[in-house]
């Protein structure tokens, strides 16, 4: 734990206060409650009414829906985490101070010595996961723009993992049924559902 602090201190250091920049984007969604109603209504609508042949889903609206699918509890008023996504990836970024008690709890060995403003950064990938499933992997994560060693992130991950049992052991990946044939693809800002 003493080598994850001194990575943390030391990738501080290094960085420089970029944050301001990203969170002042346009491209990046909040994320919120009423959020995970709006898209749960979209999936719906495409995959199990087949009311639609597709819809795009905000990708504020669907990280939200995302997050509950999870399991982490209802999305607070105040949450400031932002998501943007382009067609390859999606990011979730925000300040230390910004994070949930329960979500600083999980992360409190990577974060305990950095100061609350400090940006933080999730890259996350879509992938094919078979005819029926499409999975969301954590490729990496940054602290003020410098990646996060995989020494340093793989036990995190997978302590979340344990505490998260809809992500998998390693705690990277979240795998999302989708009826066979039908699609799943990132857009920017957004997510496109296209129904079998």
């Amino acid at each position: 734990m003493a080598s994850a602090c001194r990575i943390a201190a030391l990738l501080l250091l290094m960085a420089r206060p970029a944050a301001a920049q990203v969170a002042s984007d346009t491209a990046w969604r909040p994320i919120t409650t009423d959020g995970i109603l709006r898209a749960s209504a979209m999936v719906d609508s495409v995959y199990i009414d087949r009311q639609l042949p597709q819809a795009k889903v905000d990708g504020g609206d669907f990280t939200a829906y995302l997050l509950a699918r999870v399991g982490a509890g209802v999305v607070p008023p105040d949450f400031g985490y932002r998501v943007a996504m382009d067609t390859t990836r999606v990011r979730i970024g925000g300040r230390v101070s910004d994070l949930p008690s329960q979500a600083q709890q999980s992360l409190s060995q990577l974060i305990m010595f950095l100061p609350p403003s400090t940006w933080l950064e999730a890259d996350i990938r879509l992938l094919p996961a078979g005819r029926e499933g499409v999975r969301f992997h954590l490729q990496g994560a940054s602290v003020q723009g410098i990646p996060v060693p995989e020494a340093v992130l793989t036990p995190l991950l997978a302590s979340v993992g344990r505490q998260y049992p809809a992500l998998t052991a390693s705690g990277r990946d979240l795998y999302v049924q989708v009826p066979s044939g039908a699609r799943m693809a990132l857009e920017p800002g957004a997510v496109r559902l296209t129904a079998p």
